[in-house]
């Protein structure tokens, strides 16, 4: 497991990616990805990921206006996160992509946030004893609360990393299985899971009753047809069962696999 340690860099050209309009403090996917030294379209895939598996809250998307290298204007899409979820989310992002960056991003939350705080009149300028007290209770406070995001990250992203181990190695068995033995590892019911695949075009039934995989999911190993040359039934290869667990996000009990 990498090392999430905290660095103090206030000067870095992140402090530029996250905008403090209306006192809310923000940042895009395009600006992570300038951070961490990414591909745009990879942060928004690894966004999706995490969306997916409930790890993060769907950002909302907005058209970003930028110039290429040629001076044409382009519109991106991006991924906007604000305010505390936003914070929460993108340290989540950012320990996944690049955990060496994680730190920056820490530092430039609290600075950004301590800018905003600042926009009103900071504790040490209050004459008043017991309002300048409540003031530094203010501040200590978002100072914890930040502390605690960066453990809360941590400790996600380890559990991820425990639970993408144990997925890498059951997809790299080898076999099939029935969507009865597949439904019951996913403790879901087999009709669910063959409506499930059905609704989202991991098969489809040529005639009542029957169900035949899809081409992405049989060429992408996901699925098979059983050896029966009268009446083949759809089987599930161990890829495919990790991969419905990711979709699903059910967590396979891998000690009893």
């Amino acid at each position: 497991m990498t090392s999430l340690s905290l660095q103090t860099q206030n000067s870095t050209p992140f402090n530029t990616a996250i905008n403090t309009a209306n006192n809310i403090v923000k940042m895009t996917s395009q600006q992570i990805a300038d951070l961490v030294q990414s591909r745009h379209d990879d942060v928004k895939r690894s966004i999706e990921r995490l969306v997916t598996s409930g790890v993060i809250v769907q950002p909302p998307m907005a058209d970003e206006q930028s110039i290429d290298t040629l001076g044409r204007s382009r519109t991106t899409k991006v991924y906007v996160f604000e305010g505390d979820q936003g914070e929460r989310d993108t340290t989540i992002i950012v320990a996944q992509l690049s955990p060496q960056f994680l730190g920056q991003v820490v530092d430039q939350w609290r600075f950004l946030k301590q800018q905003v705080l600042e926009m009103n009149k900071p504790s040490y300028m209050i004459e008043d004893r017991v309002e300048r007290a409540k003031k530094w209770i203010e501040e200590e406070t978002a100072k914890q609360q930040i502390e605690a995001k960066l453990i809360e990250a941590k400790q996600v992203i380890e559990v991820q990393q425990v639970d993408v181990d144990a997925l890498e190695r059951i997809a790299s068995r080898k076999g099939s299985m029935t969507v009865r033995d597949a439904a019951k590892l996913l403790n879901m019911r087999p009709i669910d899971l063959r409506d499930w695949m059905l609704a989202n075009k991991w098969t489809y039934s040529p005639y009542k009753g029957k169900y035949r995989p899809t081409a992405a999911h049989a060429t992408a190993g996901h699925l098979t047809l059983s050896a029966n040359e009268y009446d083949p039934l759809v089987r599930v290869t161990w890829k495919g069962l990790a991969l419905l667990a990711k979709r699903l996000n059910v967590t396979l009990d891998t000690d009893n696999i």
